[in-house]
């Protein structure tokens, strides 16, 4: 699945600084098309600002290369279809997902702003684009909700509708912020099964960010370790994610076990 020709992702000493404080410190990493990269770190790590910077939102220095292009020398319409070549779920969401008050919109219907950027925006929609939406809800294992309003589904539902908003967008890669947080044990378990399983259905390169090991998918690819800013290490997830470099990153003992394929991360003891 992981292509070794031009990468995907590049970045050369890419740093960010906002109101006297970094950010982001010197980061430098190549990651190859197909493939997934998990980013482990604490919180406040620099994590979502990374991914913010993959998707162009972020005016960092450094050199910086996404799907080939640089996303900051891009003019408006270059760049709103560099946009549609990257989808991004967000870690949290409007308020009025939730909220009777909101917009009350359907399952399928939330699917299908996934299909905006692809169709034009204010342009109707295609069959093709409805045929699109609607396997993807299907792929996420909810078509018999699609005309459920959207607030009335669970956390666990929401998360899959946005999923499934992501990849009726087709894109080349996928950025995930936290999908699994704050979700019970049982919506979490399915969430990380399908997140790896519509990565090998897609062959997209898939980025994902989180501070939780349990929450990663066994077939993770690449790992890298981001605190205070800075990428301490980077390569192979059975490297990468070993309780010596984790306990460093964190500051407390910690132990590692791999259970079906998963790495968890508990509270350890000291020497």
């Amino acid at each position: 699945m992981v292509n070794e020709g031009i990468p995907a992702v590049d970045l050369q000493d890419v740093s960010l600084h906002r109101r006297h404080r970094t950010v982001l410190e010197a980061v430098s990493f190549s990651l190859p098309r197909g493939a997934f990269l998990a980013v482990v770190g604490p919180n406040g790590s620099g994590k979502t600002s990374l991914l913010h910077t993959l998707n162009g939102r972020l005016r960092v220095e450094g050199r910086l290369s996404v799907l080939g292009v640089d996303p900051r020398k891009l003019g408006w319409h270059e760049a709103a279809r560099f946009r549609t070549r990257v989808g991004v779920m967000p870690q949290t969401f409007a308020a009025a997902d939730n909220a009777e008050h909101g917009v009350p919109l359907s399952a399928l219907e939330v699917v299908e702003l996934g299909r905006t950027g692809r169709a034009g925006l204010g342009r109707a929609f295609r069959e093709n684009d409805r045929e699109i939406s609607a396997h993807w809800l299907e792929a996420v294992g909810l078509a018999r909700m699609a005309r459920r309003p959207f607030f009335a589904l669970s956390g666990g539902e929401q998360r899959r509708v946005h999923l499934a908003r992501v990849l009726a967008q087709e894109p080349e890669l996928v950025l995930l912020d936290e999908p699994a947080s704050q979700l019970d044990f049982g919506a979490q378990e399915d969430l990380v099964a399908m997140v790896e399983r519509v990565w090998r259905q897609t062959g997209a390169t898939f980025v994902m960010v989180s501070h939780e090991l349990h929450h990663l998918p066994p077939g993770v690819t690449h790992a890298g370790l981001l605190v205070h800013g800075r990428l301490q290490d980077f390569g192979a997830p059975a490297d990468i994610l070993s309780a010596r470099r984790l306990a460093a990153a964190y500051g407390r003992p910690i132990l590692v076990t791999v259970q079906h394929g998963r790495r968890v991360a508990t509270g350890g003891r000291d020497a």
